[in-house]
């Protein structure tokens, strides 16, 4: 039995990444994204003490010290001029927009590593299956088959470095002759488990009729309470940008980075949206440790 923020219905857990994620790619301040990305840290290391993001660390601050580096050099958009390369400017509103791309990409990442967590196969299936069957199906074969492909490799590696193939040690041409051994039993491997399924599923009578809901998934108090909560939290925030809160001008000329008042509460509202699992796992956390 799931418990806390797993416990939640998945269409109440579907609209919270669904709202973050359109906030992200709504809001540029360079603080509105760095709370964020901060918060969602927090609440990967909620999840499973950060187990799953330790292995992204290394491909997120590489690939955004690139961007931060890189825009700067390759776009010579804007008015302030910090100093010339090889006779092309270098300004600061292109390396602001390098900063904020940085952190609007790696906060999406980091959101999506939390998703892949909590919303598995089966719950993605529930929320998409009467409405796209087929994209829902495909979707959750590719959610399910990416990681599932990584451990078999994983396994299949260690078996086969027993036996003296092995892609991390040896020239350039074993490694590659190693690789490719290592990928034929992998798909050979993936093949069959494929058949498998495809045999199974026709004998289940998959496709045959109307489906129907083989999970129970059902609406308590507090998913409504939550659920309305997100949606006006998402709602004020959407209109808050709309108004231009939450967001800077970078081209032609970097605006002020000053908050102002509505500025403040807009923030506030997206704390209190982006904290949702948080608060689910610090009050069931509570009310353990007073049952105790």
């Amino acid at each position: 039995m799931e418990t806390g923020y797993h416990s939640y219905h998945p269409i109440v857990l579907f609209s919270y990444y669904l709202s973050i994620g359109v906030l992200l790619l709504y809001f540029n301040h360079p603080l509105f994204l760095l709370v964020a990305l901060i918060i969602l840290v927090a609440v990967n290391i909620s999840h499973d003490k950060g187990r799953e993001l330790k292995k992204w660390i290394p491909m997120l601050l590489t690939m955004s010290s690139f961007i931060i580096l890189l825009n700067p050099f390759l776009v010579s958009r804007g008015t302030n001029i910090l100093f010339y390369f090889r006779g092309k400017q270098v300004t600061l509103e292109a390396s602001m927009y390098g900063i904020v791309m940085a952190l609007s990409i790696v906060a999406i990442i980091i959101m999506f590593i939390s998703f892949n967590i909590i919303l598995n196969g089966n719950k993605f299936l529930y929320i998409f299956s009467r409405v796209l069957p087929k994209l829902a199906f495909l979707s959750m074969l590719a959610i399910r088959f990416v990681p599932l492909l990584r451990m078999r490799l994983t396994e299949i590696a260690d078996v086969q470095r027993v036996r003296g193939i092995d892609i991390k040690t040896g020239s350039i041409r074993k490694r590659t002759k190693s690789g490719m051994v290592l990928l034929q039993i992998l798909l050979t491997w993936s093949l069959e488990e494929a058949l498998e399924t495809a045999n199974s599923m026709q004998a289940r009578g998959y496709g045959t009729g109307k489906r129907s809901t083989y999970l129970p998934f059902r609406w308590g108090k507090q998913d409504i309470g939550w659920g309305l909560l997100i949606i006006s939290l998402f709602i004020a925030c959407l209109i808050g940008g709309l108004l231009g809160y939450g967001k800077i001008y970078i081209y032609p000329e970097l605006g002020t980075l000053r908050l102002y008042p509505l500025d403040w509460i807009l923030l506030l509202f997206l704390i209190i949206l982006a904290t949702f699992p948080l608060i689910v796992e610090g009050r069931e956390r509570i009310r353990w440790k007073s049952l105790k």
